[in-house]
């Protein structure tokens, strides 16, 4: 026998005359944070951001993102954006964080879930599409009161002059990188197959935003790593040797 509310209706009965205007609706977006680590720039961290081709924000700076469609999941949406505004596919993200103050948004009530990837640079290829006007890496500066600058050619943003609450979600992506950095092996991921431990020193630190006692940080990492017999040939210092990651190392994501 079907169970009856106070009202004595079924749960198809009550489904039927149910009123889905009854309530306000927010809308849902999704916001996509990329990052890559650039080897060519002293493997600094990089942050892919569009320049808006409309209203709101016309010509400001922004995450990639979008408004959710009915017919589809949160991460289909994140999938659906990326590849539209940047022609970025195939890029597995995390699930960040969701944003939601009242009025981050001066069109409606916006509720924004927000999804983070860091992928070699090697990769990315990004191209602008839909509504975004131009599409550029940003290179991540910490300042010394922890204030952030992204630089583009051409380009400087400071916290206040991105869309939205969009510094805020960057804010809340990099602590997230640096946490993960010190449990999971993504800067070995960046570091490819074979690495110098300056390099991999120089990747830890793009994430973490300080620089890192030399001594330090080779024994901290050092258990973790195995000496390869190739040495680093492209640069004009003496030659350093190469090292990759243990085979037991080799099983974490981002």
């Amino acid at each position: 026998m079907d169970a009856r509310d106070q009202n004595g209706m079924t749960e198809t009965e009550f489904l039927r005359q149910y009123d889905p205007d009854r309530y306000e609706k927010p809308a849902v977006t999704v916001d996509m944070l990329i990052f890559t680590v650039n080897p060519e720039r002293d493997y600094s961290l990089e942050l892919l951001m569009i320049e808006r081709g409309g209203h709101p924000y016309l010509g400001k700076w922004a995450l990639p993102g979008g408004f959710v469609e009915m017919n589809e999941s949160l991460e289909e949406a994140a999938a659906r954006e990326l590849k539209e505004e940047t022609g970025l596919s195939d890029i597995y993200m995390e699930q960040l964080f969701t944003f939601g103050d009242v009025d981050r948004d001066p069109r409606m009530r916006v509720i924004s879930v927000a999804y983070m990837a860091l992928v070699s640079k090697d990769k990315l290829h990004p191209v602008a599409g839909d509504d975004a006007a131009n599409v550029k890496w940003f290179t991540i500066k910490t300042q010394e009161d922890d204030s952030r600058i992204l630089l583009a050619k051409g380009v400087t943003l400071t916290e206040e002059s991105i869309a939205f609450d969009h510094e805020k979600i960057i804010k809340t992506a990099l602590q997230r990188l640096r946490n993960k950095v010190e449990y999971t092996d993504i800067a070995f991921e960046l570091a490819g197959e074979k690495f110098t431990l300056t390099q991999l020193q120089s990747i830890y630190e793009a994430i973490l935003g300080r620089k890192l006692h030399k001594s330090n940080f080779r024994r901290g990492i050092v258990d973790r790593l195995e000496k390869t017999e190739e040495k680093e040939t492209k640069s004009s210092n003496r030659p350093a040797c190469m090292y990759r990651k243990k085979d037991e190392e080799r099983e974490h994501r981002f």
